[in-house]
């Protein structure tokens, strides 16, 4: 297997039989350095990006929601450097915190970004986030007292305390991208057509081990499977991306 990362996709690449084949792709701005790399099977596992019509499946074959989603990182030179010793989660209230080995916490979800909408919004209407009328600071003592109150340890509570009061020895930082949902939310996994295999999941950090070792099975047996032979898991016959054709 070759992995390709980091670059540009110009198109796929098929054969005289319509078969895809490989994928055209630069590492430069200017495409100015075309690269054709061709392959039995070419696996599109580019998270939100992976329904780019240059890879082949665009979004009639892969509907993505628009549910954009962000994170609040927050460092402190006078703050404990010890980590958490585990990943604090509130399901009900769709956040997470971390805190990471150099003691910089990292928050997500709360009520800004619960499904890229406000929690108090109904609405059925998507919305991108909005960070323009606040500074980073204020959004992130949003979401560091959201993730507090749900999930975090005791020790942490004065931390988010010292916040409201004190900016000096902090500093603030707000990510946001779009999360790659499908549709109806589920994963996508599965031969898009034949020679094009798509996975697509959030979130991959927790499913990425299933999945990955599913695929790898299913992808090598379907290359040396005959026509008429089935191939693949039942366990993902829920998540083909079929579903959507």
């Amino acid at each position: 297997a070759n992995f390709i990362g980091g670059v540009e996709i110009e198109s796929l690449m098929r054969n005289k039989d319509g078969k895809v084949a490989g994928v055209k792709y630069t590492t430069t701005s200017d495409n100015s350095n075309i690269i054709r790399a061709t392959a039995d099977l070419v696996i599109i596992a580019c998270g939100a990006n992976s329904a780019s019509p240059a890879l082949g499946i665009g979004s009639e074959k892969l509907p993505l929601a628009k549910q954009p989603g962000a994170l609040t990182y927050v460092s402190s030179d006078n703050y404990l450097k010890q980590p958490l010793k585990r990943i604090f989660v509130d399901t009900i209230n769709q956040t997470h915190m971390l805190r990471r080995s150099d003691g910089t916490l990292v928050i997500g979800g709360g009520k800004l970004i619960v499904g890229g909408r406000d929690s108090d919004d109904d609405s059925p209407e998507d919305k991108d986030i909005d960070t323009s009328e606040e500074p980073d600071s204020a959004i992130a003592k949003e979401m560091i007292a959201a993730a507090i109150k749900s999930v975090s340890p005791d020790d942490l509570e004065s931390f988010v305390e010292s916040c409201s009061e004190n900016d000096d020895d902090k500093s603030f930082r707000i990510t946001t991208a779009n999360r790659p949902i499908s549709a109806d939310g589920l994963p996508v996994v599965g031969l898009v057509e034949e020679g094009l295999y798509v996975a697509v999941t959030h979130s991959g950090i927790t499913l990425a081990p299933l999945i990955g070792e599913l695929a790898s099975f299913e992808i090598e047996e379907s290359l040396n499977a005959k026509s008429s032979e089935r191939y693949g898991f039942q366990i993902l016959d829920a998540y083909r991306p079929t579903r959507f054709t």
